[in-house]
């Protein structure tokens, strides 16, 4: 995982007057995603001048490559911009788990330049290049965002991969539709849209790869190379690239293929974990299938990551909620790294006044009638200590304040999740978030998650930037808390299970108000729109602490499998909550042994962690408004 940074600008003009603090501010924001090497690389194109502004050119262009570095690939920490010999130069955030192949000894953004070398010595004109090139970057399997200046042909690429798994945001200047203006500042990552000192950004979507010819003469326009489904009459349009998954299978299932309704009196939920919907020979077939693709999307994404650590410091972390994912997620991890290493479960509560304050008057009013029915008004109990963030290895007794939904379902899991596989050190970090200081911290959190500046995008945004910071606390022997810092650079996240599996309720409500064609229509437009509503975000706030996140549940292999099952394989809403949701993640959960998880109900992480409406003043908030500045800043 890297921060990668790129501008145009024309040396014969003065730069607009926030540009220089634009770039520094950048600059520093990206070397956090990157804290192992940072480097840069500018190059100059003389070109004719001109005035016309329907064919907008530019005299001198100045374009200045920096590239900050996480080492997560290959034996040796590799710098970037990679610049070739003939002149091309790559700016590469991303990893390749499939598609070229990639030792483990080697650094697969050199690997990828190596390619490009390749396909640029061969082909003869720019046309037959860009379509190679863009035939390349489809057959990556893995999170990417780039940007790639072709020399001979003086064209620049830039772009995400097809889930939008990693961030890209652009400044486009005066622009007018696809021109662009200069200064054209690309970077991974931003600040808030509120920063009126530094200029404006936006995410470039993920719908394809963009390109611009700057060579003499040429519109500086952007030309987008859209991703197309497979099965589409267009798939093999030139200038285009084909999708490495197909739509979503929109066979409705037959009466005859349906699993056995409800047996009378029989009761699914989490009190019965023995009972479950029964298996038929095709639920076993995509069963035995989900486990093995996977737990090999899994083993790609915990295989090879170099140690730079001590020894006993866990490689891997997981963003653990207790959920169904994030536990499927641990017991195939287990099953693909060394015996005796650990894993860390970053599991996140904070304290929320609104919450503890309510639980404080439950707890009084049930300790008044206790007393009454007792006949006595004897005090009762002693409160637990408060946990610091004073970073000394004193213990301390477990705090009450965070004991939240998560944190609950956390142990629970981690119960079986030790059954299961005894031999791994499971270390529970228990991220608690004092009020005070999730207040400090939300204007800088509010400052990653932009352009997505949501009510609901912020209390998201909040829960994973102090997981995957990893300052937390495990329990000794004796029940203690003890301080720990994670030391893990890779964190694998569960998302893309709800959206592919059903388990939100608008995938409900679809159900109950148009059947089997309203579920598939509502999981179809969840793959198309993840890479807007999560995934740019999400990699904004992880990163910002030299962390990688990994979404095995987003492999495109998975995302294959996914599309090509029926749908009532994957989600059978006949039945209620807690089992026909995500019901074939269920049967796998249950194959992989978890009896009493399998049950568990979908949460959303704000309220699991409690980072929703933690003030009086958000009670009236709607997770879809815009924050409120005044509230953000406030301390």
């Amino acid at each position: 995982m890297c921060g990668i940074l790129f501008s145009i600008q024309d040396k014969n003009v003065d730069p607009k007057e926030n540009y220089d603090p634009t770039w520094s501010t950048l600059q520093e924001l990206n070397s956090r995603r990157g804290p192992s090497a940072q480097d840069s690389h500018s190059v100059t194109i003389s070109q004719p001048s001109s005035t016309s502004q329907e064919d907008p050119m530019w005299s001198n262009i100045n374009m200045t490559f920096y590239g900050a570095v996480l080492h997560l690939r290959g034996d040796q920490v590799t710098r970037q911009p990679h610049v070739s010999p003939t002149g091309n130069i790559l700016l590469w955030n991303g990893e390749i788990f499939d598609g070229i192949p990639v030792d483990h000894h080697e650094n697969d953004g050199r690997v990828l330049m190596n390619q490009l070398e390749v396909i640029s010595a061969r082909d003869q004109g720019a046309q037959e290049h860009k379509q190679d090139f863009l035939d390349l970057m489809a057959r990556i399997e893995g999170p990417y965002a780039f940007v790639y200046f072709h020399v001979l042909s003086q064209t620049l690429y830039f772009g995400r991969d097809c889930l939008g798994r990693r961030s890209l945001l652009w400044h486009k200047s005066d622009q007018n539709g696809s021109i662009i203006g200069l200064p054209f500042i690309i970077t991974s990552t931003g600040y808030s849209s509120f920063r009126s000192d530094l200029l404006p950004l936006e995410e470039v979507p993920a719908d394809g790869i963009y390109s611009v010819s700057l060579s003499p003469h040429s519109p500086k326009t952007t030309t987008k190379h859209p991703w197309i489904p497979a099965q589409s009459s267009d798939a093999n349009e030139h200038g285009a690239m084909t999708l490495p998954f197909g739509r979503v299978n929109s066979v409705i299932p037959k009466d005859t293929e349906l699993s056995a309704p409800f047996a009378e009196g029989l009761k699914f939920d989490v009190a019965h974990p023995d009972l479950a919907p029964p298996i038929t020979g095709d639920m076993q077939e995509a069963i035995t299938g989900m486990i093995s693709v996977l737990g090999d999307s899994v083993r790609r994404r915990v295989q090879d990551i170099p140690r730079t650590g001590l020894q006993h410091d866990a490689r891997v972390g997981i963003l653990f909620s207790g959920g169904l994912d994030c536990l499927c997620l641990a017991a195939l991890a287990d099953r693909f790294l060394p015996e005796g290493e650990a894993i860390d479960l970053l599991n996140v509560g904070f304290e929320n006044p609104r919450s503890v304050k309510a639980k404080a008057a439950e707890e009084a009013l049930a300790l008044k009638r206790l007393k009454k029915k007792q006949g006595t008004a004897e005090s009762s109990g002693t409160t637990d200590g408060d946990i610091t963030n004073s970073g000394k290895a004193k213990p301390t007794k477990p705090d009450t304040r965070f004991n939240v939904p998560d944190r609950t379902t956390g142990y629970e899991s981690l119960t079986e999740l030790r059954k299961i596989a005894p031999r791994r050190h499971w270390n529970f970090v228990e991220v608690n978030v004092p009020f005070e200081e999730a207040m400090a911290q939300r204007s800088e959190i509010l400052e990653r998650i932009a352009p997505l500046e949501t009510v609901m995008d912020l209390s998201i945004a909040m829960a994973f930037w102090f997981a995957s910071r990893g300052i937390g606390y495990i329990k000794n022997d004796q029940g203690e808390l003890i301080p720990y810092t994670s030391q893990a650079k890779v964190l694998l996240s569960g998302l893309g299970a709800d959206e592919q599996l059903g388990g939100y309720s608008r995938h409900k409500d679809q159900f109950t108000a148009a059947g089997w064609e309203g579920l598939i229509h509502e999981l179809q437009l969840d793959l198309d729109r993840i890479s807007t509503r999560n995934l740019g975000r999400d990699d904004r706030i992880i990163s910002d602490h030299g962390k990688e996140a990994r979404y095995p549940f987003l492999s495109t292999h998975v995302v294959q499998f996914l599309s090509k099952l029926r749908v009532d394989l994957k989600v059978d809403l006949r039945y209620p909550r807690g089992v026909g949701e995500k019901i074939l993640l269920r049967h796998v959960a249950r194959e992989l042994g978890f009896d009493r998880a399998s049950s568990h109900w979908k949460r959303a992480v704000q309220f699991g962690a409690r980072t929703a409406k933690m003030t009086d003043s958000g009670r009236s908030e709607i997770g879809q408004q815009v924050v409120d500045r005044a509230k953000a800043t406030a301390k």
